[in-house]
């Protein structure tokens, strides 16, 4: 675990030593300057977790310390440790970034370690926050890189159905922007039932399943788009349903495949009696009463006789004079 440091700015000698000594006891790695322009020349040159600084000091006092730190390093905690100042003093300091005020003489030296593991711990969770609110933004960062390039389109959606995010696929399957989808619900691109049907899986989302559907969307040109829905919830920190994702997959050309399909069925009416399975390995037929027959004993009422037509023969013997024959003389 690296020392912590701790930069003590005070002009008062007793009040250097006496801080410096107590904190390198407790293990804090102490830095010391007896005004605030060699404060700063130290703050600036090695690494500081934590400032006490003095108000009134010469070369530089704690306030305009305090204003420079601020500047260039806002996360760093600073607490004032100076004499009984003005109400202006303590606002001015406190407005400059101070995590608090104590005045000398100092009498309770584990109440300012108190303040110290304090305002070190929030500067922690401070860092802490700012890495996970990077490694958030880089994840997302590759998601919507994810999302952007992918075939089938992505959307989604908070609580409310209303749309959070698109991708351009699915911005070229309904012929919209996405600035102008991102102020739209899904009841407004959805046909009355389509949008019951949503509603209904948003219940089941909210119990945590997944699924997959189909619905009907309507596009900018008010015209049809049936799409398949795959579709996940997504929780918040409580773990609370906070809205979905789902993956679009235009599925229009499908549908009209599957009615053309219907309608050719419908106008076969019954099979064809004269209809033969045939295996497709070893060629034997399927008889009457479901029984399989090798196709030689299946075909031996009938009598074969082996011969060449015409064209073959052309392919095959281009010099031969077919004038001369009739079509007997292909028989063999």
């Amino acid at each position: 675990m690296n020392q912590e440091t701790i930069l003590i700015i005070d002009d008062e000698f007793s009040i250097r030593e006496s801080l410096s000594c107590f904190f390198q006891d407790e293990g804090y790695h102490v830095f010391t300057a007896e005004n605030g322009e060699i404060g700063l020349k130290l703050f600036f040159e090695e690494k500081v977790d934590v400032v006490l600084t003095d108000l009134k000091m010469p070369r530089k006092d704690g306030i305009e310390v305090m204003k420079i730190i601020r500047e260039q390093s806002p996360d760093t905690p600073m607490v004032v440790v100076s004499g009984a100042g003005k109400q202006e003093d303590i606002i001015k300091a406190l407005r400059m970034g101070a995590k608090d005020y104590i005045t000398k003489p100092i009498q309770d030296l584990e109440m300012i370690h108190h303040v110290i593991r304090k305002a070190l711990e929030n500067k922690r969770l401070i860092e802490e926050n700012k890495l996970y609110r990077k490694q958030l933004e880089k994840s997302e960062a590759r998601y919507r890189t994810i999302t952007e390039q992918i075939a089938e389109g992505v959307f989604t959606v908070d609580s409310q159905e209303n749309l959070t995010f698109t991708n351009q696929a699915f911005c070229n399957m309904l012929g919209y922007s996405s600035k102008r989808l991102s102020t739209m619900n899904l009841k407004d691109l959805s046909t009355k039932d389509s949008f019951n049907i949503i509603e209904q899986q948003t219940t089941s989302r909210r119990k945590g399943h997944t699924g997959r559907y189909e619905i009907q969307m309507i596009d900018s040109k008010k015209a049809f788009v049936h799409v398949e829905l795959a579709c996940s919830p997504l929780l918040d920190d409580r773990n609370q349903y906070n809205g979905a994702i789902a993956v679009v997959r235009d599925i229009t050309k499908l549908i009209e495949l599957r009615k053309q399909y219907q309608k050719f069925l419908k106008q076969q009416g019954v099979k064809s009696k004269d209809m033969l399975a045939i295996c497709a390995n070893c060629k034997s037929v399927r008889d009457e009463k479901s029984g399989w027959i090798q196709v030689e004993e299946f075909f031996a009422d009938v009598v074969f006789s082996h011969g060449i037509c015409p064209d073959c023969c052309e392919k095959l013997y281009p010099d031969f004079d077919l004038s001369e024959l009739d079509d007997d003389n292909f028989d063999v």
